[in-house]
């Protein structure tokens, strides 16, 4: 764990906002660059839109992200209000950001008369990258920690205790999951609007299902499920709403 990339007098610099700041920066440079070579009719988001919306997505991602943290331990931030702007800390839920980024995608699409469906394929891909790399961010910061164990991937936890990597596990899969979806963005030109926005969510939906039952920091909520697992369910039928009836329109 690196909490803590450099200390220069006053000025802290931590590696979770770095990690943050690279995520950013990466899937907006990488996304720009594929909107130049979409196949004609794929690109509906230029590369000067792409930057444009994908400020407005780290904004709005990061303020849900926060406040969704913060409205399930608001007994802790009561009590510290001064720590609820304290992102560097770590306390980002990928499902906050998720809801607050969505929401400024529909924003910025409706407000340029642009596509929902084709707009959020667009980008799809290069969520599952910029998540893939802040998760690194969360690995380094000691957050998001995996269940004490003894495995040979175990690594030593903030507390000293050997812990799985859940945070690496779950950066691998993105990552993947990022190499597959710009395959089919590339290969599958003729794809009907939303269907490849579907494969995201629910591909991200099974990852993160999974990844959960590793988790060490996560409370069982009902049924032997944690939230985070509950929302997926739900991601996962929005994901599988976008794909099975484009499927039989398409013929597939």
């Amino acid at each position: 764990m690196q909490r803590i990339l450099f200390q220069w007098g006053p000025v802290t610099v931590y590696t979770y906002g770095v990690m943050l700041v690279a995520a950013f920066l990466t899937a907006t440079w990488v996304a720009s660059r594929a909107a130049q070579r979409l196949p004609p009719g794929r690109a509906v988001l230029s590369s000067s839109q792409i930057v444009d919306l994908f400020c407005l997505v780290m904004l709005s991602g990061v303020l849900g992200a926060r406040l969704f943290f913060v409205a399930q331990h608001w007994k802790v931030y009561l009590h510290q209000p001064q720590e609820i702007p304290a992102i560097w800390h770590g306390g980002l839920v990928w499902y906050g950001g998720f809801l607050g980024g969505l929401a400024s995608i529909v924003f910025y699409l409706r407000l340029h008369r642009i596509s929902l469906l084709r707009g959020m394929d667009q980008v799809a891909p290069f969520v599952a990258l910029g998540h893939g790399i802040g998760r690194i961010g969360c690995f380094l910061n000691g957050c998001c920690y995996g269940k004490v164990s003894h495995a040979w991937c175990s690594v030593t936890g903030a507390d000293g205790q050997p812990r799985l990597p859940t945070q690496l596990l779950e950066s691998a899969s993105l990552f993947v999951l990022y190499l597959v979806l710009r395959r089919l963005q590339e290969r599958r030109a003729s794809a009907p609007a939303g269907w490849l926005s579907g494969v995201y969510l629910m591909s991200y939906a099974v990852i993160r299902m999974g990844i959960e039952f590793l988790r060490g920091d996560q409370v069982v909520v009902w049924a032997g499920l944690t939230l985070q697992q509950l929302l997926s369910i739900g991601v996962l039928f929005a994901g599988v709403t976008l794909v099975r009836p484009r499927q039989r329109n398409h013929g597939a």
